[in-house]
């Protein structure tokens, strides 16, 4: 029973740190280590904080290798989307009407 409660523990960590680094990755907020008086507790909480982001490169390159996911820019879709509408607008067609030229 005990290393069943360590392992869910353990578990429950490692995605917290992940969380973490998912935080830090998509809006730039870092946890604030400076308020630990402790030295090595700052130390030890740094270097669980970069475990998370270990793991989180390594769950995304696995995420991208399994084919289920595809990275979709907002930015260009939303340009994409609008520059469609405003062909359509103007020309009457869409842009899958135009052929398409290999560059």
């Amino acid at each position: 029973m005990a290393f069943g409660k360590l392992a869910h523990y353990s578990f429950d960590l490692v995605l917290i740190s992940i969380i973490l680094a998912g935080i830090h990755r998509n809006t730039g907020l870092v946890f604030d280590t400076s308020h630990f008086s402790s030295v090595d507790f700052r130390r030890w909480f740094g270097n669980y904080l970069a475990f998370g982001e270990k793991m989180y490169d390594q769950t995304v390159s696995l995420l991208k290798l399994t084919g289920y996911f595809k990275q979709r820019n907002l930015v260009l879709d939303y340009v994409s989307n609008q520059a469609g509408k405003y062909l359509k607008e103007q020309t009457g067609r869409d842009l899958n009407e135009f052929p398409k030229k290999d560059l």
